[in-house]
């Protein structure tokens, strides 16, 4: 009777392998092969059995993580069919349990699901009456996987085979998506960035910066273009950015300040400490300016990026 399970995280499309580690088993009576035998056929050809195997460990830890005031998980089919698919492989010999083939499966999720982060945990064990119980017991008694179950995601997927010998091949697939991001939100982050900054300055005893529109358009159409590729992360195009504010505007100087952050909970404070942190950007947060004009873009990738541009008028 043996029990064997490993964590895995794949982080924006890079395969990271976290640990690997045998758990130990105690008090557990093994079945000879010739009691448990006769089920196998039965078992393997019952869908529904794995079925309700799949759903108990969804339950269970959904349960744990409830145990620890963490939110629960949503089970979702197209993940879990990629989940099956990598189980059935293991199980029939077509891949190594040791040799992990999953970012094949996770590369297809994130074409209907596109998602910031991806963790699975994938386990083996055999001669159990409770496989799926036995599983996720392993799963919390191992750091690493217990890491994976406790972390930030919101979607999950889970699929078991069994091969001939009785050996149950256990995957579950954690996902973080990209949340939906609206106009609106967009705009309440550029709000954010304004009242932070408005913030820092107050502490220095400084004059708050008057958010102006036609300077936020320029900031914006920036963050657009950086977030779609069309130009790198980068000031290109501030002087341009420049000319087209001051034909609206009479201005003395003018500054800017981009950042880029990706998979925080967030993004705006991310960007404004960092800015606080970096003497340069620091340099202009504090600068003698009375407008500013920000804004925010994300791509479906999950990447924001914040254009910050200071106006002092004439």
């Amino acid at each position: 009777m043996f029990n064997f399970t490993y964590p895995l995280i794949i982080i924006l499309g890079m395969l990271l392998f976290v640990g690997c580690s045998p758990l130990p088993n105690k008090n557990l009576t093994t079945p000879t092969m010739n009691d448990f035998a006769p089920r196998l056929g039965l078992i393997a050809s019952n869908s529904r059995y794995l079925t309700d195997l799949e759903q108990s460990i969804y339950q269970q830890i959904n349960q744990y993580r409830q145990s620890r005031n963490l939110p629960p998980l949503k089970l979702d089919t197209r993940i879990s069919q990629q989940a099956k698919i990598y189980s059935e492989r293991i199980a029939n010999g077509t891949i190594n349990f040791k040799n992990n083939r999953l970012e094949e499966r996770l590369q297809i999720i994130k074409e209907e699901i596109p998602y910031q982060m991806a963790t699975a945990n994938v386990s083996f064990n055999q001669g159990y009456a409770e496989p799926a119980t036995q599983t996720v017991q392993g799963w919390i008694r191992s750091s690493g996987n217990r890491q994976n179950i406790e972390g930030d995601f919101d979607l999950t997927g889970i699929g078991i085979s069994i091969n001939d010998q009785g050996e149950y091949y256990f995957t579950q697939i954690f996902i973080k998506e990209v949340p939906v991001i609206t106009a609106a939100s967009l705009r309440n982050l550029e709000q954010q960035v304004h009242r932070q900054v408005n913030q820092y300055r107050k502490s220095l005893n400084l004059p708050p910066l008057r958010l102006d529109s036609r300077i936020s358009d320029q900031s914006r159409i920036h963050s657009q273009w950086m977030a779609r590729g069309e130009v790198p992360f980068s000031h290109d195009g501030f002087n341009r950015r420049v000319r087209e504010i001051g034909q609206n505007i009479s201005y003395r100087s003018a500054a800017e300040n981009v950042a880029f952050n990706q998979g925080h909970s967030d993004p705006a404070t991310v960007a404004v400490k960092g800015w606080i942190k970096s003497p340069g950007h620091h340099k202009n947060m504090v600068g003698y300016f009375d407008l500013t004009g920000i804004g925010v873009s994300r791509n479906n990738k999950g990447e924001y990026y914040f254009t910050q541009i200071f106006i002092k008028q004439r």
